[in-house]
């Protein structure tokens, strides 16, 4: 851990959680940190200070291109040098909805300093099965100089739930590092690969719906295989489903796989497909097309504005079991479509939601805070 103590600093990023779980958020944050430091290095800024709360000094890796200070459990040490911290910024990120009396307070004894709370999907949409918002966040939410959302799905659904202006907000797309893709194997089976935590609140995920999509195919005689990653409770109950459609043989559930298992997958699958109800922007896309495969994602959350219908892949309904049924089979038995449309994808990527992208995106947002 390298404190921030003692440095003037014109940015301030406050953060949950970052380092010592693994998620989507988790991952924007360290992409932030990154930015920051790359950010003050090129253009010979003060040192960023960075502030996380849960995190534990073991969690920090050793070497960091910006001085971090973690502080574990110890909420009132958070708070207390969170607002010793604003006095020496500019500029306060914060990280999470959950930050934002923290931002208000920062700002009451440092009342110059520029308000920006990244949001990332469900934490601000105001849905009971996520997170409700609290009564007092609509009122706080008005002291933000930005809002920074990773779509505009999830800004539109925030600006209607907390009733705030659309000045407010900029669209700050989530990013991915590129890899050097080597040529793809000979698929000895046609794979439909989906990735998810299989947490409790991931139901909204519709895995089911790709088991049952699954039993229409076979039901149909297309052969195929859909291969889910992910550990959790869910598990047993999408086994159990299975198991009930008399797909067992059909769907394989792979658990919790390392890096390198993963990339194997990607490289063995013919197509990704994963029609969420819950995305807040949708970066398993981004990977499914870093490896050269279409995707099938849902109408019904950000990843549809991601995700070119059509064109880099397709946007079902995930209620309507014949949807995503029907685009698997025409991918499957049209490898060239499938191929042009992962290319398509990976262009995407690479012109859009790359490091450099989001970096370019942070530097955007900080020279246009007044």
């Amino acid at each position: 851990m390298r404190s921030a103590e003692g440095h003037e600093t014109g940015v301030l990023f406050l953060a949950l959680d970052t380092y010592g779980r693994i998620g989507g958020i988790q991952r924007f944050n360290r992409r932030v940190i990154a930015a920051l430091a790359t950010i003050s290095a090129d253009k010979s800024w003060k040192h960023p200070a960075i502030q996380i709360m849960r995190d534990d000094q073991a969690d920090i890796p050793e070497t960091m291109p910006a001085a971090i200070t973690a502080f574990g459990p110890r909420r009132l040490d958070f708070i207390f040098h969170s607002v010793a911290a604003a006095r020496r910024s500019k500029i306060l990120f914060l990280g999470h909805i959950n930050l934002l009396a923290l931002g208000l307070l920062c700002k009451l004894f440092s009342p110059k300093i520029r308000l920006v709370l990244f949001v990332h999907g469900d934490e601000v949409w105001d849905d009971p099965a996520y997170r409700r918002m609290r009564f007092y966040e609509p009122l706080m939410a008005r002291a933000l100089d930005r809002i920074a959302s990773v779509s505009a799905f999830t800004a539109n659904r925030m600006q209607k739930a907390f009733k705030l202006s659309p000045e407010r907000f900029r669209i700050f797309p989530n990013a991915i590092d590129d890899i050097g893709r080597q040529p793809t194997p000979e698929k000895d089976r046609q794979n439909i690969l989906t990735v998810a935590r299989l947490d409790r609140h991931d139901r909204a995920k519709n895995i089911d719906a790709l088991i049952k999509a699954m039993a229409l195919l076979k039901r149909r005689n297309v052969e195929c295989i859909l291969q889910v990653v992910g550990e959790g409770p869910l598990k047993p109950e999408l086994m159990s489903l299975a198991n009930e459609l008399a797909v067992e043989d059909k769907v394989k559930f792979l658990g919790r796989v390392s890096d390198a298992k993963l990339a194997e997958a990607y490289a063995q699958a013919s197509l990704f497909a994963m029609p969420s109800s819950k995305e807040g922007f949708g970066i398993v896309f981004l990977e499914a097309w870093l490896h050269g495969l279409p995707v099938i994602c849902s109408t019904e959350d950000a990843a549809a504005e991601i995700v070119t219908d059509g064109i880099d892949g397709f946007a079902v309904n995930p209620r309507d079991i014949e949807a995503p049924a029907e685009k698997i089979a025409m991918l499957l038995a049209n490898p060239e479509i499938a191929t042009a449309m992962g290319e398509a994808g990976a262009e995407k990527v690479r012109s859009r939601y790359l490091m450099q992208h989001f970096k370019g995106n942070l530097e955007e947002l900080i020279a246009e805070l007044p």
